[in-house]
């Protein structure tokens, strides 16, 4: 799918002012959610922009769709919920082999690289605590290690 913005001028990210000086332009592909099971990509034409306001840290910026891009991105919101959906649910190989079944080839390490940026619940007040210590040598010296989820001091 081929798309371009049709406004003629865009709001600085940084200091918000409104720009129509168009510096140059380049053809993003943003991954969708399937359609029937066939893979969607958008080809969006994105122009930047020189910023007017010369107090503003930002020489050029590139146009955002509402919505639909957000900075550096490659799958849009709907595709990015889909695949954290799917990593949340099975990560790993399994979760690559369930987005091929469904039209949405990912890697495995995409889908672990979302899981791991997914935010975790708060922990409540801890009511059993599990140690586990060992010796270094016999009669010599002794380790504790305290299990993963207890913060270090």
């Amino acid at each position: 799918m081929h798309a371009r913005v049709r406004a003629v001028e865009a709001p600085c990210p940084h200091c918000r002012s409104p720009s129509g000086r168009v510096h140059g332009r380049y053809l993003r592909r943003l991954s969708d959610a399937a359609i029937s099971g066939t893979r969607v990509v958008i080809e969006l034409l994105i122009r930047r922009f020189r910023c007017l306001n010369a107090a503003c840290a930002a020489v050029t910026f590139a146009e955002q769709v509402t919505g639909l891009t957000s900075p550096h991105a490659r799958y849009t919101p709907l595709m990015r919920g889909t695949l954290t959906s799917i990593a949340l649910a099975l990560a790993g190989r399994a979760g690559g082999r369930l987005a091929v079944a469904l039209g949405v080839p990912v890697a495995k390490d995409t889908l672990l690289r979302l899981l791991r940026a997914f935010p975790e619940e708060p922990v409540g007040q801890v009511r059993v605590l599990g140690v586990d210590d060992f010796a270094l040598r016999r009669g010599d010296s002794y380790a504790t290690v305290p299990p993963p989820w207890v913060p270090a001091n």
